[in-house]
Formats: structure tokens, sequence, C-alpha cells
């Protein structure tokens, strides 16, 4: 009787063993590391749905946020495609008819962007980014949608202005870039026609990698202190996605690098069609950083009016190089940063040179 009863005590103990060794096992396999190759195939077999329900279904079968990340970046990539002018077509044309309407509650522009490009999958840059956002936020991940600048390989280059959207996810302790739109393919030298191509480098890629064809509105978003100047501003100076915004006709200096001594003064002008209307336009959203960005800070000067000139329509800005220390100017116009200057002070060979040089060095306007 005794024998029997350790027997089967023996047998419980160890089949509590092997289910806990069991357990441990699948534990283990659902926190080994997934290969972004694997998760490049499983996004292929999941269907769109409402951005909440489709952050969850992209990121539950993950632990780690890059994976998460990887799964919503790889999704989107995959799914939408940009959206091109067709012949005898009208771009833009979202249907109405949504397969997911919510009307719950209110919704930020992020979610209602998000809704339409599920809904039509395709999307140019803008809704890329902001379904990548509002995928991120459904998700948990930190993330956000930056404008700017974007040159491509072709041999016609676009103005110096504002005529992208990207994305900057913050993992693993700090801030990373990515551009889901161009990680999704490219379209045709004529542009009516988009071939789906996955390019992985637009993936986390490294800020001086990025800055190579991305430049963007706020320069801490490059994520570096010193940011390398694009050879644009050979030609002209920066345009921020603001400028269209007013009636802006000419601005001085054209050129958009400006070299000058200690002891310079700067003059920049602007010249306006109508101030009026321009003072009634709304000034953009002002976008809080956090911390760890607020640390990225390339040496700026920010530019408020000076005065405007007799006629109304003419408005100066001045600089005063004290130092060699600032390297960029930022020019700013109803509250919003409308341009920037690439500047480059240098001291000058002798006390004597610095006296003698003009103050001005920017050209007047007549």
């Amino acid at each position: 009787m005794f024998s029997q009863i350790t027997e089967t005590l023996v047998r419980c103990i160890m089949n509590t063993v092997m289910l806990l060794l069991s357990a441990q096992m699948v534990f283990a396999q659902q926190q080994h590391p997934v290969s972004f190759a694997e998760i490049d195939q499983r996004v292929k077999l999941i269907e769109p749905a409402p951005p909440a329900e489709l952050a969850l279904t992209l990121t539950k079968d993950y632990s780690t946020d890059t994976e998460k990340l990887r799964s919503i970046f790889s999704w989107i990539a995959d799914h939408i495609s940009y959206r091109v002018r067709k012949k005898n077509t009208r771009a833009g044309n979202y249907s109405n008819n949504l397969l997911f309407t919510d009307t719950s509650g209110w919704k930020s522009a992020n979610d209602r962007m998000a809704e339409m490009v599920l809904q039509s999958k395709s999307a140019v840059c803008d809704g890329y980014a902001r379904l990548f956002k509002s995928l991120c936020d459904f998700a948990g991940l930190r993330s956000a949608v930056i404008t700017g600048f974007a040159k491509s390989d072709l041999s016609r280059q676009p103005p110096f202005r504002c005529n992208h959207t990207w994305n900057a996810v913050y993992i693993d302790s700090g801030w990373h870039l990515l551009d889901i739109t161009w990680a999704s393919g490219y379209t045709s030298y004529s542009g009516d026609e988009f071939y789906k191509f996955y390019d992985e480098k637009y993936f986390l890629a490294t800020p001086e990698a990025f800055l190579r064809d991305h430049f963007p509105d706020d320069l801490r978003w490059t994520l570096m202190e010193k940011p390398v100047t694009p050879q644009e501003f050979d030609k002209a100076p920066y345009r921020n996605r603001s400028f269209t915004k007013y009636r802006i006709s000419t601005y001085t200096p054209q050129n958009g690098i400006i070299e000058a001594f200690v002891g310079d003064t700067i003059n920049i002008f602007i010249e306006t069609g109508d101030p009026v209307a321009d003072s009634k336009t709304a000034a953009d959203t002002i976008t809080h950083f956090d911390n760890e960005l607020q640390k990225i800070t390339p040496s700026i000067a920010i530019l408020e009016p000076s005065c405007i000139e007799s006629n109304g329509h003419q408005i100066r800005y001045s600089f005063y190089a004290t130092d060699t220390t600032t390297e960029w100017l930022q020019i700013v116009y109803n509250h919003d940063t409308i341009l920037r200057y690439r500047l480059h002070i240098r001291k000058p060979k002798s006390a004597l040179a610095a006296n003698t040089r003009p103050g001005f060095r920017g050209p007047d306007l007549p």
C-alpha cells in the first residue's frame, strides 16, 4: 500500500515538473527574438482593419518595441501603395463610404487620415507618415511626424523647400529616423506608375545617412548637433513649410549661404504683397519636444523683424555677429519660421580689418 502511494506521489511530482518545463519552454519560445524576415512574411497575411484593431493585431505577438515597430513599418510598406496621378483622373479621391466607421468620439487628424489610407490602400507621403503615427500611438510606441525637404536621384530636382513628410520613433532610449514612403517603392519618371520595391535603408537609418536626401523643417530632427549643409544652400535659402502660406514675393539674399566676419551686421529682407492679410493667417502649431530631443540644439539664431520699411511691404531682419558660434539663421514672420540661411562667420585677420570692413554683408534692396 505504501509503495503504491509513493509511486503515485512520484508520478504526480514528475507530471508537475514536466508541465513546468513545458510552460518554461513555451515562454522561452515566445520571448525568443523574431527575425525581421519572419515578421515581414507574417504581415503579408494581415488584412486592413480600423487603426486600433490593426495595431493590436500587428504587435500582440511580439515582446520588444523593435519587433512591434518592424511589424507596423513592414505592414504599411507592403499593403499601402503610393497614390499616383493617373491620366484623365482626378487625384485625391478618397471614398466617403469607409469600411470601418467609428463614431464613438473625437478623433485626431492622424487617426482620420489613417482610416482614409486604410480604406483606399493608397497614400502620398503625408498619409504614410500619419498612418504610421496612428498605429504607433495605439501600440504604445512614441513617434513623430516630420516635414521637410527630400531630394531624389532623378535629374530634375525640386525647389529647395518643404516637399515631404517622414517619421521618427523613440526606441532603445533614443530617437531614430525612418521613411515608409520611400521604403515602399518608387514611381516612374513620369509619375503615373508606382512600383513596389522594399528599400531597407529607410528603416532606422543613421542620421548621417538620412541627411543625404532628407532635410527637416526643424533642425533638431536631423538628430545631429552639427548637421551637414545640403548643397542646395549654394543656390537658395531653405523655404520652410510655412513659407507658402504667405504672400512673399521676394527675399534677399537669394543665396542660402551667408559669409560674414565677427563684427558684421547681416541684413535680410523679405517683401510681401499684403502684410495685413498675412497678419490674419494663423501660425502653425508649435511642436513640443521631449527632454531627449532638447539636448540636440544646433547653433541657431532666430530673427524676428527689425523694422518695416516705409512702403509697408518690405521687412528687414538684422543680425550682429558677435562671435563665430552661430551657424544658422531662421527668419520668423507672423510667428512662423519661413526661411533658413546657413551662416559662415569667421574671425577677422586683424582688429584693423574688422574696423574697416563694412557692417552690412547682405545686399540691400533698391
